[in-house]
């Protein structure tokens, strides 16, 4: 790697690691498959300026914490991407129920880039550009057939360290109402609306 390329990545990473310390408790959403909620946090400094930090089931038994981040360039194209996934899922799921498949893995190609974050020891670590993959699952678990719709980010690797690496995170979803849900909770509407509420330091004016 030249000079100019190792700047521009420690650059890359002070700039996130600072930003991380802004973070604020977002919202959360619900993984029925793992039967566990997760937090998501975001960072919203300047005006209309953000990024969301959606923590996710992890594929690394080591590392579980970490997840996918989103910054307000990205967020579109990922709802956009979402929305097309929950349509391909409502369909596969009425095929395979059609057709009695009881176990399928299967890749959409459906694209959209965000950023990845993991715990790695007691350091955070950021990977800048992330290829998501969107995959469905049918599986059985606990006598009932699972219908999956699986955001994965793949294995992260830490921009600062190319020997820090995991195996990846994903979002999971068991359901349309879950990935409603989700979009929900991450639309435009709520995070301007938690944007513009008052910090708790404004309301106390000296």
């Amino acid at each position: 790697m030249n000079i100019s390329k190792t700047i521009l990545t420690i650059s890359l990473f002070v700039a996130t690691a600072l930003q991380s310390k802004a973070q604020e408790k977002f919202t959360t959403y619900d993984n029925t498959y793992v039967e566990k909620s997760y937090d998501i946090q975001i960072s919203a400094k300047e005006k209309e300026k953000f990024t969301l930090y959606i923590d996710a089931m992890s594929f690394d038994k080591m590392h579980e914490k970490g997840g996918i981040s989103i910054d307000q360039k990205q967020h579109q194209e990922f709802l956009n991407a979402l929305s097309e996934a929950k349509l391909k899922y409502e369909e596969w799921v009425k095929t395979a129920k059609d057709n009695n498949v009881k176990e399928l893995s299967k890749s959409m190609t459906i694209k959209s880039k965000a950023g990845g974050y993991f715990l790695y020891g007691s350091k955070w670590n950021f990977q800048f550009l992330v290829n998501l993959k969107f995959d469905f699952r049918i599986l059985e678990s606990k006598g009932e057939t699972k219908y999956l719709l699986l955001v994965k980010t793949g294995e992260l690797q830490s921009s600062s360290n190319q020997f820090m690496k995991v195996d990846g995170f994903a979002l999971v979803f068991s359901s349309s109402t879950e990935i409603d849900d989700f979009v929900k909770a991450i639309s435009t509407e709520k995070i301007t609306e938690f944007t513009n509420k008052p910090k708790k330091d404004d309301l106390f004016k000296d």
